[in-house]
């Protein structure tokens, strides 16, 4: 129970001030002990412990445990400790990664909300819709591709597949990409724009490029092609409905917002 008790006060120790309404039970100095942060504390000690600490003389030795925490928190107050710099100086760098970390938050709470509000407006995409686009794009294409980040080095590559090369091996061994050279398959509107018509277009088995995309430069070939089966379909073509819709709704209104890169190395 000793040592139960050495753990209670242990995850106690650094605890900041619990909230002060409620049933004032103890009082230390100025500071005053609730039944509110008596249980909000209590709800943090494993069940086995409760068990122990849920009797009178439990509760009492929890209480202790409490009491003595806040008196060392009155002590250190009133320390050098506290008006020293470095004790200062950790805490307005928490203060400042506190700050960060909450318009983090702000920030993403904000966007995702923002989102979900727009799904029910502006990108609302109907069932209809989604049937549409489905009956328009039934397929799904399954490819392999090899990126290059120059077109003299794209157009070495493509003269080595055409004189009969291994495209998975070459794509191994040139590729910036080695790691994903088959691409999981697709939908029409869930590929890049600039490799789509023609990976639809395509024969299976066919190879073609050279495509420039902002990733560099492509070349890709067709494994297979096969209808895209409900409903799961259905769900995808209600998200590429989705981002054709947000992606336009920002197109807008960067119209509006200008854009401008200013570092020559990001050009």
């Amino acid at each position: 129970m000793k040592r139960l008790l050495s753990l209670c006060g242990a995850a106690l120790l650094l605890a900041a001030c619990g909230r002060q309404d409620g049933k004032v039970i103890a009082k230390v100095g100025s500071e005053k002990i609730t039944e509110t942060y008596l249980q909000e504390k209590f709800a943090e000690i494993s069940p086995a412990a409760q068990e122990y600490l849920s009797s009178k003389p439990g509760r009492k030795q929890f209480l202790d445990v409490l009491i003595h925490e806040r008196l060392m928190l009155l002590a250190a107050r009133k320390s050098r400790v506290a008006s020293g710099d470095d004790y200062k100086g950790r805490v307005r760098q928490k203060e400042a990664e506190m700050k960060d970390t909450l318009q983090a938050y702000k920030d993403f709470m904000l966007a995702r909300m923002w989102i979900e509000d727009m799904r029910e407006g502006e990108l609302k995409v109907t069932d209809q819709e989604v049937q549409e686009y489905y009956q328009k794009y039934p397929n799904k294409v399954t490819l392999a591709h090899i990126l290059l980040p120059s077109y003299e080095e794209a157009e070495k590559v493509m003269k080595k597949l055409k004189g009969g090369a291994d495209f998975d091996k070459t794509a191994r061994e040139y590729s910036l990409d080695k790691e994903t050279v088959r691409l999981p398959p697709v939908m029409y509107g869930e590929f890049m724009p600039e490799l789509e018509d023609m990976a639809f277009k395509m024969k299976t088995g066919e190879t073609q490029g050279i495509v420039k995309t902002p990733m560099g430069f492509h070349i890709i070939k067709k494994l297979g092609q096969d209808r895209a089966a409900q409903p799961e379909a259905l769900e995808r073509a209600r998200k590429i409905m989705e981002k054709k819709k947000f992606d336009a709704y920002l197109a807008k209104f960067q119209e509006k917002n200008k854009v401008e890169v200013t570092d020559e190395n990001y050009k």
